[in-house]
C-alpha cells in the first residue's frame, strides 16, 4: 500500500488553571508509572510504552473535546500552555480513547475534584520527548498568524492552512524548534543536485560524496544529508532530521521508514544497538528501520537476520541509485527489498536485477509487437501470426513466445492504451512506431533497456 505524506500538526494542551497545571506536572512533565496502568492496556500499547520509555513512565493528557482530538496524528508536536506562555513541548506517541483508564487516572488518582462524569477526559494523548520550554504566547501567535490577543481556552489543533504556511518556509518541526529552542529541525530533501559553485569547481557526484562522508568522522551531518538525498533520488519522500537524538532520516512515502546513519572512520560498524533503533522506530510510528553505514562487521550482518531492521552498506545504496538512474526502478520495488529484515546483500541485488531484466524483456516485446503490426500489410489475424512477423524481424533467437505476444497485444489493445486495434479481421496498429515507443515509455511498470531508448531516439 502506498502511503501519503501527512504534514506534522501542532496541538495545544491548555493547563491554565492551577489544578490543570498540577495535572500537567504530574502526568505530562513527571509521567505516570506504566506498571500502575498495565491492566488497562492492550499488548501493543504496553509494548510501545515500555519500548519507548527510558524510565517505565507514560506521559499522558486527557480531554473531553473529541472533535479536535480526532484530528491529531502520531508525531504531531504538542505545546502545553500556562499563564501567558508555553511551558513544555513534546510529540504525540499514541492516541487512545479509554474512559476506564481516564477515570482511574483523573478521578481516583487526584484530589482536585474536577472530574465530571458527564464530560470525562476520556480522549487521551500519550506523549514522548517532553521538554520544558519558555515561549511567550505572543511569539507563537505571530508565528502561526493568530491575533496577538489569542489565548488557548481548550484542547486545540492548529488549522492546516496555518501549518501550510510554516511548511512553505521549511517545515513545521523546524519552525517550532526555532521558536522553542527545543526539539528537532526537519529539512525536506529533493533529488536535485546542488548547483555547481563556479569558484570551487564542479561538485563531486553523489556516489563519491557518499563514500567520502561515510568514513569521515567529522562529516556525520553531511553524511546524513547525503543519505536523505539518496533516498529522495530513489523516488522516496525523505526528510533530513537535524540534531535529532534518534532518527537521522525519515522516509514518509511510499512507506514510512526511519533511517539511522552511522559514519565510521574504519569503514564498518562493529556493533549495533538494535533496541535503540527499534525504540526510535516505534516513537515515530514507522513501519520499518534501516541502518546505513560504510559497511558492517560479519557478526552484525549475521545478527541482522534476527532483528526487525535492515542494514544497508553505502556501496549497496550506490548500486540501488545506479539501477534507479539507468532503469527508473519504482521506489516501491526498491523498498520491498529494503524492508525485508536482515542485511541487504548481493542476493537482493540479484533479485532486483532479475526483475529489471523481466521488465526490459516485456518492454522489448511490446515494441516488437508494435513494429510488427506497423510493417504488416493490413490486419494480422492471430497472436501466432504476429509472432512469426517478429521472428522474421529479429536477428537473435531470443524471440517472445506466442503467449507473451498475446499478453502484449491485450495490453496494447486496452482502451486506456489504444496503440493496437482489434476487430473481426484481427489486430492492427493504430499509431506509428515512434508514438508507440513514447507510450510504452510512459507505462510505469515497464523498464526500458538503453538499446531501446537509443532506437527510439
Amino acid at each position: 500500500m502506498i502511503s501519503t505524506q501527512v504534514m506534522t500538526g501542532i496541538v495545544i494542551l491548555p493547563a491554565g488553571r492551577d489544578d490543570a497545571f498540577e495535572d500537567y506536572k504530574r502526568f505530562v512533565r513527571e509521567g505516570h508509572p506504566i506498571d500502575d496502568i498495565e491492566s488497562y492496556l492492550d499488548e501493543d500499547d504496553l509494548e510501545l510504552f515500555r519500548t519507548t520509555s527510558d524510565e517505565d513512565l507514560v506521559h499522558v493528557w486527557g480531554t473531553s473535546v473529541d472533535g479536535a482530538w480526532r484530528n491529531v496524528e502520531r508525531n504531531d508536536i504538542v505545546l502545553v500552555y500556562h499563564d501567558g506562555e508555553f511551558v513544555a513541548r513534546g510529540q504525540v506517541l499514541q492516541l487512545r480513547h479509554d474512559p476506564n483508564l481516564a477515570e482511574y487516572l483523573w478521578k481516583e488518582n487526584v484530589d482536585h475534584g474536577r472530574w465530571d462524569d458527564e464530560s470525562p477526559w476520556e480522549y487521551m494523548t500519550f506523549l514522548t520527548d517532553v521538554e520544558e520550554v519558555d515561549v511567550d504566547i505572543e511569539e507563537f501567535n505571530e508565528l502561526v498568524g493568530y491575533d496577538e490577543t489569542y489565548r488557548p481556552q481548550g484542547f486545540t489543533r492548529v488549522a492546516d492552512k496555518r501549518l501550510d504556511q510554516l511548511a512553505k518556509e521549511g517545515s513545521v518541526e523546524t519552525a517550532i524548534a526555532d521558536l522553542t529552542d527545543a526539539g528537532e529541525r526537519v529539512h525536506p530533501v529533493d533529488d536535485e543536485d546542488d548547483e555547481d559553485d563556479e569558484d570551487d569547481g564542479p561538485t563531486p557526484n553523489l556516489a563519491d560524496q557518499l563514500r567520502a562522508a561515510s568514513t569521515d568522522g567529522n562529516a556525520h551531518e553531511e553524511f546524513e544529508k547525503l543519505v536523505a538525498k539518496a533516498f529522495s533520488r530513489l523516488g522516496c519522500t525523505a526528510d533530513w532530521i537535524e540534531g535529532g537524538g534518534d532518527t537521522d532520516v525519515e522516509i514518509r512515502s511510499p512507506e514510512h521508514i526511519v533511517v539511522e546513519v552511522k559514519a565510521r572512520g574504519n569503514g564498518r560498524v562493529n556493533s549495533l544497538e538494535v533496541t535503540n533503533v527499534d525504540k526510535h522506530r516505534r516513537q515515530r510510528g514507522a513501519d520499518h528501520a534501516i541502518v546505513v553505514a560504510p559497511g558492517f562487521a560479519p557478526k552484525v550482518i549475521t545478527n541482522a537476520e534476527t532483528t526487525d531492521l535492515t542494514t544497508l552498506a553505502v556501496d549497496d545504496l550506490i548500486e540501488l541509485l545506479d539501477r534507479r538512474d539507468r532503469y527508473a526502478v519504482p521506489p516501491e520495488e526498491t523498498l520491498a527489498l529494503l524492508t525485508r529484515s536482515g542485511a541487504f546483500q548481493d542476493d537482493r541485488l540479484d533479485l532486483l536485477d532479475e526483475s529489471i531484466q523481466d521488465r526490459i524483456d516485456a518492454g522489448e516485446t511490446l515494441l516488437a509487437v508494435i513494429r510488427a503490426l506497423e510493417r504488416a500489410d493490413g490486419a494480422v489475424e492471430t497472436a501466432e501470426d504476429v509472432r512469426w512477423i517478429v521472428v522474421g524481424m529479429e536477428d537473435s533467437d531470443d524471440v517472445p513466445t506466442t503467449e507473451e505476444v498475446r499478453s502484449a497485444l491485450q495490453l496494447l489493445a486496452h482502451p486506456t492504451v489504444g496503440v493496437v486495434g482489434q476487430d473481426e479481421e484481427g489486430y492492427r496498429a493504430t499509431t506509428d512506431y515512434e508514438n508507440g515507443v513514447q507510450l510504452v515509455r510512459s507505462l510505469g511498470e515497464i523498464v526500458h533497456s538503453p538499446a531501446l531508448a537509443e532506437e527510439a531516439d
